[in-house]
């Protein structure tokens, strides 16, 4: 198995799963609006910090701290023709562009921020409304810090059980604060590709699986999930899932026929008629490569020569065997041949 395609899925997982924003519960009450920005730091508009205090914010935008300088809110609020909040990820959105400065000014700061560019862009209803969903966002993101994290992987193998624990502790922690509606809107995709990374480990770390079984279920595992999850990951996903089945079918010296169908199965016939195509054309040049390393190495060494006389030979063969637009990649492999390395 491919350990390190193994270990690079289980660090993707856990830095979706666990990968947020971790705020410290404060003392007051995170909508008291009490709070100063640490004095002596500037905002990106060029405004002291003194001068800007929670109280003071008409839009939220005021002396934004340095990490927001020169951006534009990720997000935009939507109202439905009666008023209400729309509920979307772009919500999420502009929360965490906030979130983002944490560290850079207090947490009660940021928030009053959210709230005012709330209440900036939003009729009164609608406002309440975002403000609703702030709370218990807030809330959860705090809650997080008693989810238990998961322990690195082990010999490269994660453990699946912690991680869909893990995984049931921050969705029954959402279930607290905010409506399945939001949850949805907010976490949707993201759930979508967390299930997909888990039951892709599974699937890699079954070792009752050939290879083109594994090819097959990676493939099914794929199609699970939301489209525009599947357009953006499928270059990505395919490159992955080939690299390392392959792999797995080098080391267990599977067949030619195995290898076409876990080609197929990931990529299809036409990708798979490419490929082959192009293991032909790499053995080719593996061949003439060996073959004229061989020869170049039995004209170097011919004693009855002089060193330039042998070095004129090398040239003169090179260009008899070789396409000008070949020379260049020549010329490498030989240096690397020289230094003992392994050609690719």
């Amino acid at each position: 198995m491919n350990r390190k395609a193994i270990g690079l899925a289980a660090v993707v997982l856990l830095l979706i799963v666990g990968g947020l924003y971790w705020l410290s519960p404060s003392d007051g009450g995170a909508s008291s609006g009490a709070y100063s920005v640490d004095s002596g730091s500037e905002g990106a508009d060029g405004m002291r910090a003194s001068a800007v205090t929670p109280s003071s914010f008409k839009t939220g935008l005021e002396g934004l701290p340095g990490s927001l300088s020169d951006t534009e809110v990720d997000g935009e609020f939507e109202v439905d023709a009666n008023g209400h909040l729309k509920i979307t990820n772009g919500i999420r959105r502009i929360f965490d562009y906030f979130l983002s400065a944490v560290g850079e000014e207090p947490v009660e700061s940021i928030l009053a921020r959210i709230r005012a560019y709330i209440r900036h862009k939003l009729p009164a209803g609608a406002a309440a409304e975002a403000e609703k969903i702030l709370d218990g966002y807030i809330a959860y993101k705090r809650g997080l810090e008693s989810v238990q994290q998961v322990a690195p992987p082990s010999n490269g193998q994660m453990d699946l059980d912690a991680v869909r624990y893990q995984m049931q502790q921050v969705q029954a922690l959402r279930t607290q604060y905010l409506s399945p509606e939001v949850i949805s809107a907010f976490f949707g995709d993201e759930d979508a590709y967390d299930r997909y990374t888990l039951a892709r480990l599974g699937v890699m770390q079954n070792k009752q699986l050939s290879p083109a079984a594994r090819a097959q279920q990676l493939a099914a595992l794929e199609q699970q999930l939301p489209v525009a999850l599947q357009e953006s990951m499928k270059a990505i996903n395919q490159y992955q899932n080939l690299q390392s089945l392959t792999e797995d079918w080098q080391a267990r010296k599977g067949t030619p026929a195995e290898l076409r169908q876990i080609r197929e199965s990931l990529v299809g016939p036409e990708a798979t008629d490419r490929l082959e195509s192009l293991d032909r054309e790499r053995s080719d040049w593996d061949r003439r490569m060996t073959s004229w390393l061989g020869e170049r190495a039995a004209i170097m060494a011919n004693a009855s020569l002089g060193e330039q006389d042998r070095q004129r030979q090398v040239d003169a063969a090179r260009l008899q065997h070789f396409q000008p637009a070949e020379i260049v990649r020549v010329g490498s492999l030989e240096r690397m041949h020289d230094r003992g390395e392994k050609l690719p």
